[in-house]
């Protein structure tokens, strides 16, 4: 017999970026505040926001804390260390995608709307 925990463990989505690879910041929520890159000991080097673009230089993995990444901001050569939550592959958040024109909207038929209930004669 297997013992079952009541609690259920949450993993985080793993994201895998190659040594070489162009990458996004990703701010994890929408406060006010800038994405810290540090340096070895860990001391705030530079400040990024959401968006920046920058370059994978190495990464490192660290068990339970998370795997880092050790980036470089084309723009001005500030490199430091990233963790992989704070990283994307995309330019932009993936918002929700409105339906296109062609794709009827919920609520709205593709056929001419009469004004009156299902099933009903004129």
């Amino acid at each position: 017999m297997r013992f079952e925990s009541s609690r259920q463990r949450v993993v985080p989505p793993r994201i895998v970026l190659a040594v070489g690879q162009r990458a996004f910041v990703n701010h994890p929520s929408d406060g006010p505040y800038a994405v810290a890159m540090t340096d070895e000991q860990g001391l705030p080097a530079a400040s990024l926001r959401d968006g920046d673009e920058v370059e994978i230089l190495a990464w490192r993995p660290r068990g339970s804390t998370g795997t880092r990444y050790r980036v470089r901001r084309p723009a001005d050569g500030a490199n430091g260390w990233l963790a992989a939550a704070e990283l994307r592959r995309t330019a932009v958040r993936s918002a929700p995608s409105a339906p296109s024109p062609s794709e009827p909207s919920r609520g709205m038929s593709r056929y001419h709307d009469t004004g009156r209930p299902f099933g009903s004669r004129a």
